[in-house]
């Protein structure tokens, strides 16, 4: 036997499912009290995992144990041909398990819902038979029904051992002890009966019942028992401590091969024993593993028992060995298959061929574990990747810190966030490390978006200092946290073999993953190419091969001098496209190979590292680059001596460059649909490679621009230059933006689902427990769901997916899920560039995959607008008008995923351009009538266009509809005037139909868009356009619409006063307007505002329709009347005022009218305005009331209201106000003329002022002084009652109850208006009132102050009489001489006084007036003479000298009657002798 040292690479773990995502079903089985519970510490637990494949079509159920949960056995259920599971089993026992687990088929079948059944085994020698039910359907947490398992204790019996080892087979546990001895139980999930030890094998002649054993000499411990089916015989293999092994018949129990202790170099122990099945020459390969006792290097022994071909069988040790010798890590699992031994140690996963003689023939492969490649791609696996990258970003970007910054972060956010590195566990564990803890809930509810803006939180927290070198410090400490947690939590426990197809996958703790091949491409980068021989296309093999590789070498070293980061700034200016383009990174690049970093470099080094180190650095990056520039030019000369010209150069390089573009697949008929299970795996396979080949290809580019760089120094021609700059460069430009295309829809995260997808909640819900239909909704969202799953689920692919697929078998897998992505379906060949973008930028679209689609279009478009690449891409330009529709569709939806108002209207102006773009060349309609049936509403009918104009009609009115979906009115606005730019030439041709009918399908298209046109510019606010649309339309009925939409939305958003103040022309719309504001005034509400009829008033006023103003105005007091009393409003006092108001109004609007035409109709009293009959919002034919026409039918049998009646009116509403707000009910009933009965209302509420404005308003002549004398006798009671109050104080509140008694003062305060505040009269007191109210109507009645006079002593004959009431009686005296005058004259007065007793004021007022007759002056004296021109009240004279008199007589107040009568005597006395005078006079003078 050799040792095989080297190995090369065979390929790359895939993960396939991580389970994180897992729900798990938490079972326990119940504790049993006879058993004695174990520590958790026992030496034989540990991290191991296997596979047991059950039924047809198989499952695989993945089993677990942990050494960290000792006592719980993990359970997941894999099946190829469903989706990917979501929930999986975990079972704890009462004690710790060993390693181990069996499932298989329930033969019993006791139950329909348990189909298999469980072995397990616990430390303490505990087998458990468990019946499962099927697809776990054990709830969240429960415990197991003891009818659901069974338990028996293996060391119940004498003469047990300690157990070291244990396998299964069906209805068979196999139990191996430290005594060398193997023990077979019978275990049957439906017989407990039958349970307990069946027989045992030992090595001393044959196998030995249990009972009656006898001493024998001790064996070598078994390590390790393997069962195997061999010739439908079950065979055992037993592999003891000391490196010998047996293997036994379990049928005969008899021992059939033999193998004594194997010779090794070096002392150790034998611990585990792998067997694989028969190959084609009967031989089964048999692995031991040999752990060396003190050094660290493991070895694994193979060995071929050759298997006899009789009836009996026995085995031989046949001569094929080989010795594989492990010198690092620990061996963790091993499987055979085929001709091929799978070796898992920690760290590494080992290939070996066996069944050689010649070892040195049998090469071994290594697959590379995702440990590397998430180290790599987090800048872990090299010490000078964080240097790099550090110095190549700051030469790319000579700008501020703080981008720089940010740029670092955003390369390791995208490399930290790819599907295969993310792991929901490994983060938050990491995240824990930096003191940011999350719980469960918290942590699932977290976005992409929510985790980056965590991870950034934790970034800058761990330092202030913003610069570029401490950012990446702790981003370098915490992917290296990262890496480290990862490897913990996904530590490799156990190898699957699927024994159907050869895949191999790995089991790690936290996920499972699957082994590919390399690509063939790849293959060739690692320098393998005696195996690709075929497919290089080269004339001189041999020669060709070896420029090749020293091409492939010049790249690589390249690479090297740039470092491996290179690759991810170049991919980053792919993703990142506004910022920096990938020609600008090259560039730069470029210009650090030929003269070194930037110059912008070395201050920065010199600020954060000092000036030492800056200038060590500086002088080491300069002696690199001095070698790197030597070597290089070297060996290029080398090349091209070698080729013997650069065109032979370029030639191999142009064979390998066709051998890096994506190959074209062709399906078969038979070709079938994916399962999400092995989806997983295609896609990360995919991604995996399209890294590969990005980096190769980038790899060539550079080399390419270099060498024309410094196509001088190395002899290259400028015809080879030429072919360089423009054939080879876009080639691998293409293949670039190809395999970036790829890589992108591998590893961009998928958009979550919109809040409303009713498929996805159903998914969630997963009602009746069948899942959706559509297995990528309810992943959709997911961090590890990439955009290739939901695309994969459209694919179909020539590989059967009943099993997991080998190696060979998922790199067919990829190549044909590329080739979709890339070239479609179709069968024929294409060179287009992406000529499959149509498809899948749809598919992503009509699956709400907003951002990617976005993406993928505008870099598409990019490369459309590169000069250099229009040769290749010209075949896409029929296709670029659909790209472009589908583009603007994306912004369109885009703009309502909560974006800023900013970013909205960015996106939609871009959307607006793309749709514009799209209809700006003839034929674009065949492009968008090709889209996919799959595009749903994104694809157009154009069938029915005959012309071109028709097409682009249709287009702008379907783009104008998927705006206004989106309420993007002011886009819809711009395609419905596109669109009426249309109609004309798109009905030119009259296909036979005849031209009325033509002209009537334009009006009525024109009238459709222009309604459009009017909406759109409505919800925009753009009132005089939506206006200007109105008047545009030609079609009538249309335009009667939208002009009544348009004045209800005014109306509703309170700019209706632009429509009546003159904002708007109204030509030729006048009457259609009134219309419109009459139909809008009589269905709303008249507490709405802006009030609908004095909107009417304003209209008609700013038309100088002066008596049409008049009669709305009235007609809204009218409905405010009939309202209130038929409702019995609660806003009565409201309503009086608006009535007031309105005939106000109305009365002032016809006084402009000239007085012959001064007249408004007045409403029918039997037409009700009764609103509620009318829904507010809909268009009802107009009662003719409501627009007072003159040719109005209903008012042949009308009346006529003039400006006198309106006031009237007025008048009668003022008072019915006035008593609504001193709480007096009284309604205006529409009579013309009021009673008496309002009139003591009035009065009775201390209103006056109101009371006399309706007595001279309705009353004239003796009607009128009988009212005037009614309100002055209360005024006068009035006072009388205030003198009495301050008399007699305990009477203030004393209410008087009799007709016209006003209230007391205390009772004004209680009348109130509406909005709080007191009704307040004239004067301070009553007298006041009953002085200002005398001076001002006495003009009315001379009568009214005797009236007054009368009434106060009447209610109190002692009274004082106020002076101001005495003026009254002498100012009507001044005319004539003595007491004679009006009604209210001082002879009136003296006869008062003497009614009522009041003899002082009569005796003085009669002596003033006959002394005042003797002192006239001397021009009066003649006038005093005439006849006749004096006169006093001399009856009631003699009336007042007998009342003295008799007073004297009765003895009252005799002595001032006494000295009243003498005054009196001594006053008459010279008046006779004056009047006697006087008469001589006039006799004198007659003679």
């Amino acid at each position: 036997m050799g040792t095989v040292t080297g190995s090369t690479m065979a390929g790359m773990e895939v993960p396939l499912l991580n389970t994180d995502s897992i729900e798990w079903h938490n079972v326990t089985v119940p504790s049993s009290s006879t058993l004695t519970s174990q520590n958790n510490d026992h030496p034989i637990c540990k991290d191991f995992s296997s596979c047991c494949i059950v039924g047809d079509p198989c499952s695989y159920f993945i089993w677990r144990t942990s050494k960290s949960t000792p006592r719980s056995l993990e359970i997941i259920e894999l099946c190829c041909q469903e989706q990917i599971p979501r929930t999986g089993l975990r079972i704890t026992f009462p004690d710790p398990l060993f390693p181990f687990a069996f499932i298989c088929k329930d033969v019993s079948m006791l139950s329909s819902r348990n189909k298999l059944v469980l072995y397990a085994l616990t430390t303490s020698g505990v087998a458990y038979i468990i019946r499962l039910k099927d697809k776990f359907e054990y709830g969240t947490s429960s415990n197991l029904s003891f009818n659901d398992y069974i338990e028996y204790n293996t060391q119940a019996f004498p003469h047990g051992g300690e157990i070291t080892a244990v396998t299964a087979t069906a209805g068979y546990l196999l139990i191996g002890r430290n005594d060398g001895s193997t023990g077979c139980f019978h275990l049957s999930s439906n017989d407990p009966t039958a349970l307990g030890p069946l027989f045992e094998l030992r090595d001393d002649g044959g196998f030995g019942l249990f009972r009656g054993i006898l001493s024998r000499s001790p064996t070598p411990a078994v390590q390790d028992l393997v069962t195997s089916e061999v010739k439908s015989k079950k065979l055992l293999f037993v592999l003891h401590s000391d490196g010998s092994f047996r293997v036994w018949n379990l049928s005969s129990r008899g021992k059939i091969f033999s193998q004594s202790r194997i010779a090794t170099t070096s002392a150790g122990v034998f611990s585990r024993l792998w067997v694989g099945d028969a190959n084609e020459n009967g031989t089964i390969p048999v692995a031991l593993l040999h752990r060396h006792k003190e050094a660290i290097a493991e070895t694994i022994l193979l060995y071929g028992l050759h298997c006899s071909s009789g009836d009996r069988l026995s085995f031989t040790l046949g001569s094929w060995s080989q010795k594989i010798a492990l010198e690092e890590g620990g061996t963790i699992d091993a499987k055979f298959a085929s001709n091929k031994v799978w070796i898992l140690k920690e760290g590494a996963l080992i290939m070996r061929e066996i069944f050689r003689d010649d070892v040195k023939e049998a090469s071994t492969h290594h697959f590379t574990l995702l440990e590397a490649y998430i180290s790599k791609l987090l800048f872990q696996s090299s010490c000078n990747s964080l240097d790099d990258l550090l110095w190549l970003s700051l030469s790319v970007l000579s700008s501020a810190k703080e981008e720089i910054t940010t740029f670092l972060s955003t390369i390791f956010m995208r490399s930290l966030l790819l599907p295969g590195v993310f792991c929901n566990s490994v983060l938050r564990q990491t995240l824990g490390n930096f003191n940011k803890r999350f719980t469960d809930s918290e942590f699932t509810l977290l976005t992409i978006d929510g985790l980056k803006r965590e991870i950034l939180s934790v970034i800058d927290y761990q330092g202030a200092n913003n610069s570029p070198v401490s950012a990446l410090e702790r981003w370098s400490s915490f992917c290296s946290q990262y890496v480290d947690t990862w490897c913990k939590q996904n530590a490799a426990c156990g190898l699957l073999l699927d024994p159907f197809t050869g895949a191999v996958a790995l089991i790690r703790k936290n996920g499972i993953s699957i082994c590919r091949g390399l690509e063939d491409a790849e293959s060739a980068i690692h320098g393998y190419l005696e195996e690709q021989k075929p497919k290089l296309e080269f004339s001189a093999l041999q020669l060709d091969q070896e420029i090749l590789f020293e091409v492939l070498h010049c790249a690589e070293y390249m690479s090297q001098q740039l470092g491996k980061p290179a690759s991810a700034i170049f991919y980053d200016s792919l993703i990142a496209l506004p910022n920096i383009s990938s020609e600008e990174v090259v560039s730069c690049f470029l210009n650090v190979l030929e003269s070194g970093y930037s110059s912008s470099v070395a201050p920065f080094l010199v600020s954060e590292m000092g000036l030492d180190a800056a200038w060590n650095r500086d002088f080491l990056n300069c002696r690199n680059l001095r070698k790197f520039s030597v070597s290089m030019h070297l060996s290029l000369l080398a090349l091209s001596h070698k080729a013997r010209s650069w065109s032979k150069v370029l030639d191999v390089i142009e064979s390998y460059l066709k051998f890096l573009v994506p190959r074209k697949i062709m399906l078969n008929s038979g070709a079938r649909e994916y399962f999400y299970l092995n989806a997983a795996a295609v896609v990360q396979a995919t991604c995996q490679i399209s890294k590969v080949m990005l980096d190769c290809s980038f790899d060539v580019l550079m080399l390419l621009s270099y060498v024309t760089r410094i196509s001088g120094q190395i002899n290259m021609s400028c015809n080879d230059v030429l072919r360089v700059t423009q054939d080879l460069v876009p080639m691998i430009q293409e293949i670039l933006m190809e395999w970036h295309i790829i890589h992108f829809i591998g590893t961009c995260p998928s958009q979550s689902p919109a809040i409303g997808d009713f498929d996805y909640q159903l998914s969630v819900m997963q009602i009746g427990g069948k899942f959706s239909k559509k297995p990528w909704i309810y992943w959709n969202g997911k961090f590890e769901f990439s955009l290739g799953y939901l695309l994969l689920s459209m694919q179909k692919s020539n590989i059967s997916h009943s099993h997991f697929p080998n190696p060979n078998d998922l790199i067919s897998l990829s190549r044909e899920f590329t080739s979709w992505i890339i070239w479609g379906q179709v069968e024929e060949e294409s060179s287009v560039f992406f000529s499959n973008a149509i498809e899948v930028t749809t598919t992503l679209l009509v699956h709400g995959q907003l951002n990617a689609t976005e993406y993928l279009l505008k870099f598409l478009d990019e490369c459309l607008r590169k000069e250099r690449s229009l040769e290749s891409l010209q075949a896409v330009d029929c296709k670029s008008y659909a790209l472009y529709h589908l583009l603007g569709c994306c912004l369109v939806a885009q703009s309502r995923n909560g974006l800023t108002m900013p970013a909205q209207n960015k996106k939609v102006e871009e959307a607006i351009h793309c749709f514009f773009r799209t209809a700006s060349t003839e034929g674009f309609f065949n492009a968008l009538q090709s889209l996919p049936s799959e595009a749903g509403w994104l694809r157009i009918d154009f069938q029915s266009c005959s012309s071109s104009a028709a097409c682009k009609l249709l287009y702008y009115q379907w783009v104008m509809q998927l705006f206004e979906q989106y309420s993007l009115s002011d886009a819809a606005w711009q395609f419905a005037l596109a669109a009426l730019e249309q109609v004309d030439e798109a009905f030119e041709s009259v296909d036979g139909r005849s031209i009325e009918n033509v002209d009537n399908s334009v009006t009525s298209k024109k009238g459709k868009l222009w309604a459009n046109v009017f909406k759109f510019t409505l919800d925009l606010n753009k009132y005089h356009d939506a206006y200007s649309a109105i008047i545009s339309n030609p079609d009538e009925e249309s335009k009667h619409i939208c002009l009544r939409r348009f004045i209800i939305v005014l109306y509703d958003r309170g700019v209706i006063q632009m429509v009546c103040d003159g904002q708007l022309p109204l030509i030729g719309l006048d009457d259609k307007v009134e219309q419109e504001l009459a139909r809008k005034a009589e269905h709303s509400d008249l507490s709405t505002k802006p009030n609908p009829f004095k909107l009417l008033y304003a209209f008609e006023m700013h038309r100088h329709n002066w008596s049409r103003a008049a009669a709305f105005m009235y007609l809204y007091c009218n409905r405010l009347r009939v309202e209130v009393a038929e409702k019995k409003c609660e806003m009565k006092s409201w309503s009086l005022k608006e009535r007031l108001n309105g005939l106000a109004v109305a009365i002032n609007a016809l006084q402009l009218v000239h007085p012959a035409h001064a007249w408004i109709t007045a409403p029918l009293k039997e037409a009700s305005l009764d609103k509620e009959s009318y829904p507010s919002k809909k268009a009802r034919i107009i009662k003719h009331e409501l627009s007072p026409s003159d040719d109005s039918p209903l008012q042949k049998s009308a009346s006529y209201l003039n400006v006198e009646k309106l006031e009237e009116e007025f008048v009668l509403t003022s008072a019915e106000y006035s008593l609504a707000l001193a709480d007096v009910e009284w309604s205006f009933n529409g009579d013309e003329k009021p009673t008496v009965e309002l009139i003591d209302l009035l009065v009775e509420s201390n209103l006056y002022d109101m009371g006399f404005t309706v007595i001279l308003k309705f009353w004239k002549g003796s009607h009128l002084q009988s009212e005037l004398e009614r309100v002055f006798n209360a005024l006068a009671l009035n006072c009388c009652v205030s003198s009495q109050a301050q008399i007699f104080p305990g009477r203030r509140n004393h209410k008087m109850s009799p007709l016209l008694l006003t209230a007391s003062e205390d009772e004004l305060t209680h009348n109130s208006t509406d909005d709080g505040t007191i009704a307040q009269l004239p004067g301070d007191g009553p007298w006041e009132r009953l002085e200002l109210y005398l001076n001002r109507y006495k003009a009315f009645h001379q009568g009214l102050p005797l009236i007054v006079a009368r009434t106060l002593l009447s209610s109190d004959p002692q009274i004082k009489i106020p002076m101001w009431l005495i003026q009254h009686f002498m100012v009507s005296n001044k005319s004539s001489l003595g007491m004679t005058g009006n009604q209210s004259d001082p002879a009136a007065l003296f006869r008062l006084y003497v009614e009522y007793g009041r003899f002082s004021e009569a005796v003085k007022l009669l002596v003033e007036y006959l002394e005042g007759l003797s002192s006239v002056q001397a021009h009066d004296v003649i006038r005093r003479k005439k006849p006749f021109s004096v006169w006093f009240p001399y009856t009631y004279v003699e009336r007042l000298w007998n009342m003295l008199e008799q007073s004297i007589k009765l003895g009252h107040r005799t002595d001032e009657c006494e000295n009243l009568k003498k005054s009196m005597l001594k006053t008459l006395q010279n008046h006779l002798n004056l009047v006697e005078l006087d008469s001589e006079d006039v006799k004198q003078a007659v003679r």
